[in-house]
């Protein structure tokens, strides 16, 4: 009997907060028990493709976790749209698909959190992203394009959630929007229903589309995203590998021992400053119900109007 009770109440709970957390403005939500960061997991790793584990495990931020809540808000189309075009700006992009965006993903989660604390379950918000730090194997493992890792995966923790499945230019492709969304997490003591995994491959097998039209050739449809050239940002970061590698090692510290923390790990993040890339790997990605319209020959055409960026010292 008090099983079939406390059944009752996860899944009233669980009812509550997806209407919570689409009532808040989440286009998408997910829900993942934390036993799904368990090695060996609780599923099929061949039938659904998951993120490395990187960072800390949610039980590792919050004593006593039991589930991780995932929500998304999207890029609008007219954003995606407007992207395209040979504007000489990205104060828009900037505006609202980073800074706008990741202040709503910060309130809808410590909503959430305010919601389940009330309940009385210890509840941690994360907004839309904590922390990173430098991946050393970068320095040690001959062609790892990688660099970087969160404190937190936020992307592992999507396709852990339901939310998507991982695409090939690196993030996460949602059902309805594709990869046009930004994703933020709450960590709860809460035990809620978790969400079914989505298997499969998001992309279609022979779809190169991010990597053609990436301008500093950060994406191979056959390996991970090389995370320096995608810093570079067009060369708005440098042109030359340890030009753009001392800017980046300067924003996230090394992981490795003796190193302490810096700056970014107590500052509250909220945006990454002007940007001159165009997120072409978002813009023209087809994955999702919403794409742009005429996708391909839109492609074809941001890749006549914006050369290759010619990057310096990289191996690969």
């Amino acid at each position: 009997m008090l099983q079939a009770i406390g059944r009752e109440h996860a899944s009233n709970l669980t009812d509550t907060i997806r209407h919570e957390a689409r009532s808040l403005g989440a286009d998408v939500v997910g829900i993942a028990p934390v036993e799904r960061w368990d090695d060996p997991p609780p599923f099929d790793t061949k039938a659904v493709h998951v993120y490395p584990h990187s960072g800390y495990r949610p039980d590792e931020l919050l004593p006593g976790a039991r589930t991780v809540i995932m929500v998304a808000v999207r890029l609008f189309d007219g954003l995606m749209a407007h992207l395209t075009t040979t504007a000489r700006t990205t104060a828009i992009q900037n505006n609202f698909g980073y800074i706008h965006l990741n202040r709503r993903l910060h309130q809808i989660t410590y909503d959430l959190a305010r919601r389940l604390e009330d309940d009385g379950h210890a509840s941690l918000p994360l907004g839309y992203n904590v922390g990173s730090r430098w991946d050393t194997r970068r320095d040690t493992e001959a062609g790892f394009r990688g660099a970087a890792y969160g404190l937190f995966s936020m992307k592992r923790a999507a396709v852990l959630a339901g939310v998507g499945r991982y695409a090939r230019n690196g993030l996460v492709a949602t059902r309805e929007f594709g990869t046009r969304v930004r994703l933020g997490a709450v960590i709860t003591t809460a035990v809620l229903d978790g969400d079914p995994l989505l298997e499969g491959s998001a992309c279609p097998p022979h779809c190169q589309i991010c990597a053609r039209v990436c301008p500093t050739d950060a994406l191979d449809r056959d390996r991970p995203v090389d995370h320096l050239r995608c810093y570079s940002d067009c060369g708005r970061m440098g042109t030359r590998y340890d030009q753009i590698r001392a800017a980046f090692e300067r924003r996230y510290p090394l992981d490795a021992p003796g190193v302490d923390t810096t700056g970014n790990d107590f500052l509250a993040i909220d945006g990454n400053g002007p940007r001159n890339c165009k997120l072409a790997c978002i813009t023209f990605c087809p994955l999702g119900e919403r794409r742009l319209p005429d996708v391909w020959r839109a492609a074809r055409q941001f890749r006549r109007n914006v050369p290759k960026v010619e990057l310096e010292g990289f191996a690969d």
